[in-house]
């Protein structure tokens, strides 16, 4: 009976001792995707990582969405979708989102908020970059109703309505990409990318970034286009210069 009791109590120490592991890890990985693991640090003689992101093909005619809803206030005629947008003369591909993935300290990560508005039952902008912990104004420019619907994962999802020229708030404190529709008016979505450090910028119309203020040092370089996925590249960034980083699509 006392062998049996001491192997219960061995084998329960061992569970225990597993468990306590288990959570540890875990405590980690959502320390980690809070940013904890990211350092703040006073960047002194930063770098800067600049480039353009291009579609190496035809320029694709854009997709139109079919506006079904609201005309009087949506529009009567169809609407170009923004989910691939590709400068015909710079053949830059906009509303990339270029960021570090890799970088342990850098420049101090600034909780902000931002807009995400709706006109004319259309995002603006269709891609917004944040760092952890910054907070979203989801605005309804429009005198309809407005339903926002967050498809994320690790923060978390909401599902409201907004009324018009109404705004709701909503805070993003872990790291993903979240894509945002609208249930009433089906063509509209969008993206919110939020990221674990600062370090990060979204293509202008002509595919152009510029990510400023970067120590020295060798780092893993992303870029993320919804249609096209994600490209990586190495980039080494020296005190007081400027890289270039470019990175080009080709059709799928």
């Amino acid at each position: 009976m006392l062998k049996s009791l001491r192997c219960l109590a061995i084998a329960g120490g061992l569970a225990l001792s597993v468990m306590s592991g288990v959570v540890c890890v875990n405590n980690l990985a959502v320390a980690q995707e809070k940013g904890a693991a990211y350092k703040e640090i006073d960047v002194a003689d930063g770098g800067t990582i600049a480039g353009t992101v291009k579609f190496d093909g035809d320029v694709p005619t854009a997709k139109m969405l079919k506006v079904d809803k609201d005309e009087q206030t949506c529009g009567h005629e169809n609407k170009a979708s923004e989910e691939f947008v590709v400068n015909g003369e710079s053949k830059g591909v906009r509303n990339v989102v270029v960021s570090l993935v890799d970088i342990a300290a850098g420049k101090k990560a600034e909780a902000v908020t931002v807009s995400l508005d709706q006109k004319e039952c259309f995002f603006s902008p269709h891609v917004l970059a944040i760092s952890v912990g910054s907070s979203v104004d989801l605005l309804n420019s429009d005198n309809v109703m407005h339903n926002l619907h967050s498809w994320s994962i690790k923060n978390p999802a909401f599902n409201e309505g907004v009324s018009g020229g109404g705004k709701m708030t909503k805070k993003f404190d872990l790291a993903e990409i979240v894509k945002i529709t609208c249930d009433v008016h089906k063509w509209m979505s969008s993206f919110i990318v939020v990221k674990a450090n600062p370090y990060f910028a979204v293509t202008n119309e002509n595919g152009q970034f510029k990510i400023e203020n970067v120590p020295a040092g060798k780092y893993k370089i992303e870029a993320w286009q919804e249609k096209l996925g994600k490209k990586t590249s190495d980039v080494t960034v020296k005190s007081k210069e400027e890289v270039v980083a470019d990175f080009v699509y080709a059709k799928k």
